[in-house]
């Protein structure tokens, strides 16, 4: 028997947990309950039910060098199937017959092993994905038989030898990593007002020559199309956005989406005001600000060339939020300017902004006296 171990795409963790999550304890028939554990949120329990029974069912792994044979149609929705966990023997998951399986992804891992043991059609929903990752194999000869077939919707995506007429022959599914597919990611989260760059990292036999199509959901009733590989993207606006990438090759397409996030820039609103105050009275500066969480006061003691940032004392209180107490300023501090340094650590968006500067005027108190007037008093 002749197998071609292949690379490409990334590792999804096998230790992953989710409930309604099934890894394999035994071999045997998929629908062989006792074979199955299922992860219930805290631990791994014995199943109830084969994955795919019922509704409910998370990612599945065949692991811990066991086999699993398919020889039925299984009708619930499956998250994901894994093959092989990278460790020990190999893992193996056998086609014996007619059979599919309700889920959008396919993957053979490291240590996993894929094969149609019978001449049959093994089928997955239209838009799915069956990926051959580094250290995973595909067996091409059992003998190898355009009977064996892999189906996508409802079309013949690959038979074992091929069989011409555009169809993808085992040997093409292994050299390209898979089936045609799209992982999309992005440079998000970013901030508003800067560049939003799309990938759509295509894969697969067919994906050399594919076509793409993006459309997007976002604040506001946003919309968006492209047929651009990987979109750059301008002027996007606070919030949330969904985009989704479909590749085709003309007969089997896949598609994904990615979720990006727009974070408000820090602003302020309301700037620093000039404050006059008088010797020895305290002096306040405030500002309004809108997505910042961190601030730092700054004082210029030589008419704005040179800033130094200040900290909470005995001149100072309220360095490190919106509002700034100079306190008890005396004659020395008279034309100081102040400003505020605004930034949010807790995003993307932690590129300080400067506030205006504002200037404090401090004021001398004069005493009036009444040394030239005279008082009369009255005798009882």
């Amino acid at each position: 028997m002749f197998f071609i171990t292949i690379s490409v795409f990334a590792s999804k963790a096998v230790s992953a947990q989710s409930v309604g999550d099934y890894r394999s304890i035994a071999s045997g028939n998929w629908t062989n309950t006792s074979i199955w554990q299922v992860y219930n949120g805290t631990s791994w329990v014995s199943a109830t039910g084969y994955p795919g029974q019922s509704t409910g069912t998370n990612d599945v792994y065949i692991q811990g060098g066991y086999s699993v044979t398919l020889t039925s149609n299984i009708s619930n929705t499956l998250n994901s199937l894994t093959v092989g966990d990278g460790t020990g023997a190999t893992d193996n998951f056998y086609i014996g017959n007619t059979s599919s399986l309700q889920t959008e992804l396919v993957t053979i891992e490291n240590g996993g092993l894929v094969e149609w043991t019978a001449n049959k059609d093994f089928s997955l929903p239209s838009g799915a994905a069956f990926v051959v990752n580094s250290g995973g194999t595909l067996a091409t000869d059992n003998p190898c038989s355009a009977s064996k077939r892999l189906i996508i919707g409802s079309t013949t995506y690959s038979t074992c030898n091929g069989n011409g007429s555009g169809i993808y022959s085992f040997q093409d599914i292994n050299d390209s990593g898979g089936t045609i597919a799209v992982n999309p990611t992005s440079n998000g989260p970013i901030c508003e007002g800067e560049t939003l760059n799309l990938y759509s990292n295509p894969s697969g036999a067919g994906s050399s020559s594919a076509t793409y199509s993006w459309s997007a959901t976002g604040p506001s009733g946003y919309s968006y199309s492209s047929s651009s590989e990987n979109p750059i993207i301008t002027g996007l606006i606070e919030g949330s956005y969904t985009y989704t990438v479909t590749i085709s090759d003309g007969t089997i397409s896949n598609t994904k989406s990615v979720d990006v996030t727009v974070n408000g820039a820090p602003s302020v609103v309301l700037q620093p005001q000039d404050q006059e105050t008088f010797k020895g009275t305290n002096g306040t500066f405030f500002i309004t600000s809108s997505n910042a969480d961190t601030f730092q006061w700054q004082v210029s003691m030589d008419n704005g060339a040179n800033y130094s940032n200040i900290s909470d004392g005995s001149a100072y209180s309220g360095t490190q939020t919106e509002n700034l107490t100079v306190i008890t300023p005396d004659m020395n501090k008279n034309g100081y300017l102040f400003r505020v340094l605004v930034s949010n650590v807790g995003s993307s968006c932690n590129t300080p902004i400067t506030s205006d500067a504002a200037t404090l005027t401090v004021k001398s108190g004069s005493v009036v006296t009444n040394r030239g007037v005279t008082y009369r008093v009255n005798k009882n």
